[in-house]
């Protein structure tokens, strides 16, 4: 079962938006569910912002089937996200789990 993502947690991902190649990129999470907090920070969910290492905003795209916070699924370790490319989550709690 995957942890939770929370603010300032990452991902890893490509961006196709640079010319003539795609770079990669790191994202950290800088919104999620306010009024939801794991191991002491925000809850991140589907819909969250990322500041990302290419310049360019990300917003998580999967979570959870059926663990929500503020009405929207929590985002979890390994799931995804995009810019102008997509994420993969690498790191979240590793005390509390959604699936």
């Amino acid at each position: 079962m995957p942890g939770i993502a929370r603010i300032g947690d990452i991902g890893i991902g490509t961006c196709n938006c640079h010319f003539p190649a795609p770079v990669s990129y790191i994202t950290t999470f800088v919104t999620g569910a306010s009024t939801v907090d794991t191991n002491g920070r925000t809850t991140t969910i589907i819909s969250t912002i990322g500041i990302s290492t290419c310049g360019h905003p990300t917003v998580a795209l999967t979570g959870s089937p059926n663990v929500n916070a503020e009405n929207q699924p929590v985002h979890r370790l390994s799931d995804v996200g995009s810019n102008c490319g997509p994420y993969v989550t690498i790191t979240a709690s590793t005390d509390t789990i959604a699936n």
